[in-house]
């Protein structure tokens, strides 16, 4: 009998590797994959003080909704249904959830809360405030994730930086944008899309945009959803895309909602 359990249990394992892929450890396939907020201890162990955070999400908010996860020691029973979009580094399509906004007080004053607030930076969410619709963002965010993100950084904490497009530009630096534009599409704010690091970087070479912390809102916790197709985006999930002052959809990142509703409907999106 325990010769059949163990076969049995390799054939399962099997079964799960041609399904889910073979880069996908059974761990990973086991650990809850929806967005619920996470425990005061959970936050503890990464280097966060849970009081200390803000705008944490509640359940009540209209962001959130009271659920239970599969984890009590690791999550709370808030599920978190607003769902935000992003281009990763290399602009691949991805989508995140803000969980609450740290501080710099709001970091252990240990080794952890240290190797948490290297993390941030690591891994900062550069966002794009509008200047033409105050209060809203002009584009997708980039988040830099890479291969040790999901492993890294557990909870999402990431420091918050805004690009900031210069006033004055030169004929050379609008041809630049212009050609960026033709490429990428236009922001609400008329400016170019901005969809990768390098090409953020090469913007903030030539000093056509600058980076710059936000006092209001310095960290943020704001994980990545790592398995969108699998149930990462739940059927009562929204998307909180940017909008232009119509109120229609940004025309350049509608790939977004188009993605979006594919996997918050359990379709074949890949």
């Amino acid at each position: 009998m325990k010769y059949q359990s163990i076969n049995l249990t390799v054939a399962l394992s099997f079964f799960s590797l041609l399904l889910f892929g073979f880069t996908t450890s059974n761990a990973q396939l086991a650990d809850e994959i929806r967005p619920f907020d996470f425990s005061n201890d959970y936050y503890k162990s990464n280097g966060l003080i849970a009081g200390l955070l803000q705008d944490r999400r509640n359940g009540e908010d209209r962001r959130s909704v009271f659920d239970t996860p599969t984890d009590l020691s690791k999550f709370t029973n808030v599920r978190i249904i607003e769902t935000l979009p992003a281009y990763a580094g290399d602009g691949t399509t991805i989508f995140w959830n803000r969980y609450a906004v740290a501080t710099d007080e709001s970091f252990r004053p240990d080794k952890v809360g240290d190797r948490a607030a290297e993390l941030a930076k690591i891994y900062p969410v550069f966002s794009f405030p509008s200047t033409s619709v105050p209060g809203s963002e002009r584009q997708a965010a980039i988040i830099a994730v890479d291969r040790q993100y999901f492993e890294a950084n557990q909870i999402g904490i990431s420091r918050q930086v805004n690009v900031v497009f210069r006033e004055r530009i030169t004929p050379a630096g609008r041809r630049t944008l212009n050609m960026l534009a033709e490429r990428n599409g236009m922001s609400v704010d008329g400016t170019p899309i901005i969809r990768t690091m390098s090409e953020l970087n090469a913007l903030t070479e030539v000093g056509l945009v600058t980076l710059q912390t936000d006092e209001r809102v310095p960290y943020l916790v704001a994980k990545v959803i790592q398995f969108p197709e699998r149930g990462g985006i739940t059927p009562d999930a929204f998307l909180q895309y940017v909008k232009e002052p119509s109120g229609q959809p940004l025309l350049a990142e509608t790939h977004f909602i188009t993605k979006f509703e594919c996997f918050r409907n359990g379709q074949d999106c890949l």
